[in-house]
């Protein structure tokens, strides 16, 4: 990317890239989740007491019933006096006036009665609705107020925050990714790591992946030491500092590189053959003088001035004698194919100091045996000089490229970070060979994976868990028609007889006599009577019936029906937590970071690693703070964080020993920037430190050779320059 000059300096917003506290990456969360509505519910208009409606009801009734009883009773009655009045007198007519007076009086009482039940009711419901359209203004308020308060909380937040590396994480293996994506992962890691140790970064890419951290680095006002391999290895410090014993093994670890199973015996000949050469020349060991001396075991001629005179007679008449080297001839003519084009390596490391930031990187370039030697020899001095560390462990970041890197060399370097605490990160394009049998040694990351074996690979790798998931959709719809049809016909006959016969005989006498008296002037008048009487009777009968009966029915039925079921079914399957085509269709600066909890529990934290993300507003470079509950009214105060300058420079690894006193000392904080001044353009964040470095008018970055272009060494003065104009992303209307 190109770093454009801005009003606050040339790095501007970038420079918040560094940070204190390693980061991975960004997690953005929408700050709009976090408002919390207004939960109160709005108030209601209360109903008046059914007493005071009850009342006025049963006032207006008795007033309407004690008005008609008036104009009709009491009407009556006066009329009916006033007309008696006409016959009776004016009694009458008086009764008349006081049957209307009582009425009239009926009638106000009930009117009476009905305007104060009324007016209670009408006081009631008036003071309700006052009581109401108070608490709704001030409920109106309440809401107001709740709602500026978390209008104001809101605006306050960061929409992005950092996604940290565990302080309990020294491994990190990161796995796809394409160069660009891999490219900002080293940038906003390697950036946010620096306030915390030094960083060696070993870009095996030749694609110069490391090219923005180091560019960006040098702009802020950090050591940066660039080691382009192998166009520039003449300023190289990979071999510089290492011992004759040391050097030995790292030049025969790096020959046999790209032997899975390395034999041993060859490597242990390589090794003699080294270690005898190295105590004829003595103290001063270079490559260059190896790489003389084994041309004179071979028996080679020399014009190199490595060698006087007398070492090169002690090496070809002392140090093996000719069947000897007959036997070795072959590790002898390997080793001086593999020696010979590293033999200008750190010859014009002279006035380069040590860097904060040190990068040993592949250059543009078609793979090469020197270069994939020169590959390995980097890991390997790396890897020996960490072992020897005395000082602060620097943070090791390792890009390894397509061919990769013998498994072993990286679990050597992976045993030694973790024995001396350095972090370390290794960032892999691939996830095969090598890299599938390292996977799971550290914490894991996933950026895209293409391949659609290496997504298989990785989903696997992330596991599996159980879920409920629709299984079956069932859709059925049917019609039922049902007709019937039954006749009935029937006949019956019936015939009966019936004969009865009675005879009844009765006889029946009687008598009877009677005497009664007359009454009148004769007492002696009477009257008597005689009856008597007899009966016979006798009775006979005999009755006959026919009946005949017949019916007939005809029984119609017929039925229509319709019905639709939709059935739904599922099951518990077991299944990716990530799915493979998921892990291929991520975005280039995407990636995800697998943690496992006790218990079987995988985690994936997905994150952003593009760098310009710190350009946004309402970014923090710290992580996201949870709130359950969210704040209601109140706004996070602002406490800035006291930013500190760069730590004082311990010893680096790359700092060359042999030759001490050819280097200046360094001053105590040589990368900590002149002055501290606020973020000008950064709005101000709950969670943003105060103060920040920021870049000096002037920075130097290091030259980065074009593609194609052959680099004549020149010491150091060459990397105080800028970036060619040809380098991509300089012309003008580009953008990298």
């Amino acid at each position: 990317m190109t770093v454009e000059s801005t009003e606050t300096g040339q790095l501007g917003r970038y420079l918040r890239l560094f940070d204190a506290g390693p980061r991975l990456g960004w997690v953005h969360r929408d700050p709009e989740s976090l408002r919390r509505p207004f939960a109160e519910p709005e108030p209601r208009r209360q109903q008046v007491e059914v007493g005071y409606e009850n009342r006025a009801t049963a006032a207006r009734l008795d007033h309407e019933e004690r008005r008609g009883s008036a104009l009709k009773v009491g009407g009556g009655v006066a009329a009916a006096c006033f007309v008696l009045s006409y016959f009776a007198g004016p009694v009458m007519a008086v009764l008349g006036v006081v049957a209307i007076v009582v009425a009239l009086a009926r009638m106000a009482l009930a009117a009476q009665r009905l305007n104060s039940a009324t007016g209670h009711l009408a006081t009631q419901q008036g003071a309700l609705e006052q009581h109401f359209q108070s608490s709704w203004q001030m409920w109106q308020q309440r809401r107001h107020h709740h709602e500026s308060g978390q209008e104001e909380w809101v605006r306050g937040l960061d929409a992005w925050g950092s996604l940290p590396l565990g302080a309990d994480i020294l491994r990190l293996d990161v796995f796809g990714g394409s160069q660009r994506g891999r490219e900002g992962f080293l940038t906003v890691f390697g950036a946010s790591t620096l306030q915390d140790r030094p960083v060696i970064v070993i870009d095996l890419t030749q694609a110069l992946v490391c090219r923005e951290l180091s560019v960006l680095a040098e702009a802020a006002g950090v050591p940066v030491d660039v080691q382009l391999l192998p166009s520039r290895m003449a300023e190289s410090s990979i071999v510089g500092g290492l011992g004759p014993h040391e050097l030995v093994h790292a030049l025969v670890e790096a020959v046999h590189g790209d032997s899975p199973e390395a034999g041993r015996a060859d490597r242990a000949v390589d090794t003699r053959i080294l270690t005898q050469l190295c105590g004829a020349l003595g103290d001063d060991v270079s490559v260059a003088r190896l790489g003389a001396g084994l041309r004179v075991l071979m028996g080679e001629a020399d014009d190199t001035a490595c060698l006087s005179r007398d070492e090169r007679n002690r090496i070809a008449d002392d140090l093996l004698n000719d069947k000897n080297k007959d036997q070795v001839r072959d590790s002898l003519f390997r080793l001086v194919s593999f020696v010979h084009p590293l033999e200008r390596l750190g010859t014009a490391r002279e006035g380069r100091g040590p860097g904060y930031l040190t990068c040993l990187a592949l250059d543009f370039g078609a793979g090469s045996a020197s270069t994939e030697l020169l590959a390995d020899l980097a890991v390997q001095s790396v890897t020996r000089r960490l072992a020897s560390f005395q000082e602060t462990a620097p943070a090791v970041l390792v890009a390894l490229g397509e061919q990769g890197l013998q498994r072993r060399h990286l679990e050597q370097l992976a045993q030694v970070c973790e024995r001396r605490g350095s972090p370390l990160v290794l960032l892999q394009p691939h996830l095969r060979d090598a890299a599938e049998q390292m996977i799971g040694g550290g914490t894991v990351a996933f950026m895209k994976l293409g391949n659609h074996q290496e997504a298989n690979v990785a989903a696997d790798f992330i596991g599996r868990e159980h879920s409920f998931v629709l299984h079956s959709l069932t859709d059925t719809e049917g019609r039922t028609v049902n007709t019937s049809v039954a006749e009935t016909v029937g006949s019956s006959v019936s015939r009966g007889t019936t004969h009865s016969e009675s005879v009844t005989r009765g006889r029946n006498w009687g008598s009877s006599s009677s005497t009664s008296y007359q009454g009148g002037s004769n007492p002696f008048s009477s009257s008597s009577s005689t009856s008597s009487g007899g009966s016979h009777s006798t009775t006979t009968g005999t009755s006959t019936s026919v009946t005949h009966t017949s019916n007939e029915s005809t029984t119609r039925t017929t039925g229509d029906s319709d019905s639709t079921s939709l059935a739904t079914g599922r099951q518990r399957v077991y299944e990716y937590v990530l799915e493979p085509t998921q892990l291929q269709a991520l975005a280039e600066f995407s990636l995800l970071v697998v943690e496992r909890r006790a218990g079987g529990a995988v985690l994936v934290h997905p994150a952003d690693c593009n760098p310009n993300i710190v350009l946004l507003d309402r970014v923090s470079t710290a992580p996201l703070p949870q709130f359950d509950p969210a704040p209601a009214t109140q706004i996070p105060a602002h406490h800035p964080a006291p930013q500190h300058p760069y730590p004082a420079a311990p010893q680096h690894p790359y700092a060359p020993t042999a030759h001490p006193a050819a280097h200046p000392a360094a001053p105590p904080q040589p990368y900590a920037p002149a002055g501290q001044q606020p973020y000008p353009t950064a709005p101000t964040q709950p969670y943003t430190p105060g103060f920040q470095p920021t870049a000096p008018q002037q920075p130097q970055q290091p030259q980065w050779p074009s593609h194609g272009q052959p680099h004549q060494p020149g010491g150091g003065g060459d990397w105080t320059q800028g970036p060619p104009a040809n380098w991509p992303g300089q012309q003008p209307g580009t953008h990298r």
